[in-house]
């Protein structure tokens, strides 16, 4: 994960994300924070650095259109996927990650439907995660679009959100009563849970202050249950009218998050503070007991 500490920016030169949802202006740089953006290729070469592959394997199955029956560059493609987040070990491709990095036809009307038959058919009798893995990107490699060349959005695990949370907290010095109720399960509507939400957009690279809401990214972000609503022009007027309000940045933001927070998994953010508090507050105790009294500890009769 890219260093959080204290919301040091890292600028980037050119925005090579293929999800930018629109054109930055030209006196604005985007900022990353805790997140990261890759291309398949970037993850494909860390995986070989890790597996202990030869560059000339991964230049050879790139050659090949990734088409191998060797069970090593196999291992490859699903060290990618886990690389990169569109593959999970239980739950298998995530779909709204995978989809990122491809791009369908203008005219392709059922690459879907493909996609979904594929990756049923193939999985079917696959013996391994390995081939699972590998089987599924095919699928969607064949059948969904063309790859895409450039860096694309990766959205945080369940740990790095975590960490996250508890950077934003500490940063935002968030006060002790509020992580016990978050630790309850409770999310007052105050304005230290407000800024704390915007600290979590900010890092997770879901919100820009110059940009807005960047909604694909929403959508990969809530990959576990794919939310194709988010990228809806009622979402997208929804938040656009929420942050235009008269209130401050914090609170547009909190009201605003009020267009998507019904998709994906629910009050997945307040999930995330919950685990973020209990951590805290099983870190640093409450304030310490006050000295007992003053009193000599031995008497002496004279």
């Amino acid at each position: 994960m890219t260093s959080f500490i204290a919301l040091l920016i890292v600028t980037v030169v050119t925005v090579a994300s293929g999800q930018q949802y629109r054109p930055l202006p030209p006196d604005v740089e985007e900022s990353q924070f805790a997140y990261q953006l890759k291309s398949f290729r970037n993850s494909l070469d860390e995986c070989a650095e890790y597996l202990e592959i030869p560059k000339e394997s991964v230049q050879q199955l790139v050659a090949n259109n990734y088409v191998t029956q060797d069970k090593e560059l196999k291992c490859l493609v699903r060290c990618a996927g886990i690389n990169s987040g569109w593959w999970n070990e239980t739950s298998g491709v995530q779909g709204p990650v995978m989809e990122s990095y491809f791009q369908p036809g203008a005219d392709d009307a059922c690459y879907e439907r493909r996609t979904r038959e594929c990756i049923a058919a193939k999985l079917a009798v696959c013996q391994n995660d390995c081939s699972k893995a590998y089987e599924s990107f095919l699928c969607y490699y064949h059948q969904w679009g063309n790859l895409k060349c450039g860096e694309q959005y990766i959205p945080l695990t369940p740990l790095e959100q975590t960490q996250v949370a508890i950077d934003c907290i500490n940063i935002l010095r968030t006060p002790r009563n509020l992580l016990e109720q978050y630790s309850a399960g409770v999310v007052p509507d105050v304005p230290e849970t407000r800024c704390l939400y915007r600290c979590l957009y900010i890092a997770e690279g879901v919100y820009d202050p110059a940009l807005g809401f960047n909604l694909p990214r929403l959508y990969v972000r809530k990959y576990q249950i794919p939310a194709p609503e988010i990228l809806s022009d009622k979402t997208k007027q929804c938040i656009d009218a929420a942050l235009k309000g008269s209130c401050d940045e914090c609170s547009r933001v909190f009201q605003a998050k009020n267009c998507f927070s019904l998709y994906g998994v629910p009050n997945s953010t307040a999930i995330v503070l919950k685990n973020a508090a209990d951590i805290l507050l099983g870190q640093s105790p409450s304030c310490p007991a006050p000295p007992p009294p003053s009193n000599p500890r031995y008497n002496y009769n004279k």
